[in-house]
């Protein structure tokens, strides 16, 4: 065979198993749920990872029924977006959702974990935002600022909680104060 031969079948079979390329699966038995679970890695020719999907763990029950799903960003989406990570867990009539901020994205935004709490219907009960201890409430002692719904998807309160649960009340003063120590301590990078 001569060169441009060669060169045309080797261009074919490349462009037939990139057509063809399948993501890496790995499979775990015995998980925690008393099922499997699938790890799938996805590789740069993948729908998924041109979609912002670098892999996807998806954890089965006994019975093979979904209990929980975790989804890692690509490094373009997590810069453009600001999350690494998000799990959702199926449990019967109640499904909840993590999102795992960036480092940069919960820098700027105060806090480094959301998590949704939904009905079965998948109405938002309560939203969770988890605090980064460096920010402004975060350095007063609030570990978790949650937010709950009405039927509506309307807030009807807040609450700032600290690491064990307990409620915290910030007077408009302690949160002055603590926004000057925050801002004086970023002046002094």
């Amino acid at each position: 065979m001569n060169k441009v031969t060669l060169f045309t079948l080797a261009a074919v079979f490349s462009a037939v198993a990139v057509a063809f390329a399948k993501p890496n699966v790995r499979t775990m038995t015995g998980n925690e749920y008393g099922g499997k679970t699938e790890f799938v890695t996805y590789s740069e020719e993948d729908r998924e990872f041109k979609d912002g999907m670098s892999e996807k763990i998806t954890s089965y029950d006994s019975k093979g029924q979904i209990v929980r799903v975790e989804v890692h960003a690509t490094q373009d989406v997590a810069e453009r977006e600001g999350w690494e990570t998000r799990v959702t867990y199926y449990w019967g009539k109640q499904n909840i959702g993590e999102v795992y901020s960036t480092d940069s994205h919960s820098d700027t935004a105060g806090f480094y974990q959301t998590a949704d709490y939904l009905d079965k219907n998948g109405n938002l009960k309560k939203r969770e935002f988890y605090v980064r201890p460096t920010s402004i409430i975060g350095t007063i002692g609030v570990y978790k600022r949650v937010i709950y719904y009405d039927t509506n998807g309307n807030q009807i309160k807040f609450e700032d909680l600290d690491r064990v649960g307990n409620p915290v009340t910030i007077s408009l003063d302690d949160y002055r104060r603590a926004q000057e120590k925050v801002q004086g301590s970023m002046q002094g990078q």
